[in-house]
């Protein structure tokens, strides 16, 4: 049986890739801020799965709060076997407008706490010899610079490239690293966004639960990089075929409309 520590577990995409394990019958560790929904989230999968469920309350955006979540889960004597970094937050403004503080605090979510927790589990797969498998959430914004959500478009094209990058080191080491890559889907990150929500609950928009199903499956598998949907695929791939200055335009003009502005 193999343990799985899932970031951001508390709702959306988090949420539902904790759960994709726990339907695979594995234990889970799950963090987040939010304690009552995460020991909602525990006392649903004990019951329905009849598997363990470790709850860790922890702001990611502290510092050293990964090593201080490792700590814990060596404390409880809980060997993690795959690694989900699906914790982050984004917004929706122009550059200009936005604050430095704001902007830290999300380079510190999406960008160091990711990082760090990479560091600090393949560090200790490799020296127990623990064949261990990595999922890294970030977007199809990562792919080209994206007006509106400057920032955000940023952090998620590091997550993209170290994790391609990491892959490859890795690979001797028996570890597996993915990075799923998922477009607009009906999930809290629009409201916290100030997004249009008549456009984030879309009909044709992916449900949080297809997107983690679908990148659980590839992590398994141990693909690289997943991207769900013809259209999501078709845009992460435009770069190839158009001028990045044309692609980032293009990207905009999505976000704008998403916006409502």
């Amino acid at each position: 049986m193999k343990t799985a520590l899932v970031t951001g577990a508390s709702s959306g995409i988090g949420r539902e890739i904790a759960i994709a394990h726990a339907k695979n019958h594995g234990d889970v560790v799950v963090v987040a801020r939010r304690k009552e929904e995460l020991e909602k989230l525990k006392a649903e999968l004990e019951e329905k799965y009849e598997i363990k469920v470790l709850v860790i309350v922890q702001d990611l955006i502290e510092d050293g709060a990964a090593q201080k979540v490792f700590d814990l889960v060596q404390e409880k004597n809980v060997q993690v076997d795959y690694l989900v970094n699906n914790a982050g937050f984004g917004d929706y403004n122009f550059f200009k407008n936005t604050t430095i503080e704001h902007n830290k605090r999300m380079i510190n979510l999406n960008i160091t706490a990711l990082t760090e927790f990479c560091h600090i589990y393949t560090q200790y797969w490799i020296k127990n010899k623990i064949q261990g498998k990595i999922m890294n959430v970030a977007s199809t914004a990562a792919f080209q610079g994206t007006p509106h959500v400057s920032v955000y478009a940023a952090t998620k094209a590091f997550v993209l490239s170290l994790s391609e990058t990491l892959a490859l080191e890795l690979k001797k080491d028996d570890i597996s690293v993915t990075v799923l890559c998922p477009g607009p889907t009906k999930t809290d990150f629009a409201a916290n966004t100030q997004m249009d929500q008549a456009l984030a609950q879309h009909k044709l928009l992916p449900t949080a639960e297809d997107v983690a199903v679908y990148g659980y499956k590839k992590m398994l598998s141990g693909k690289t990089i997943a991207v769900q949907g013809i259209l999501n695929k078709a845009g992460a791939n435009s770069g190839k075929f158009v001028p990045r200055k044309f692609a980032s335009s293009m990207a905009g003009k999505v976000m704008k409309k998403a916006g409502g502005k």
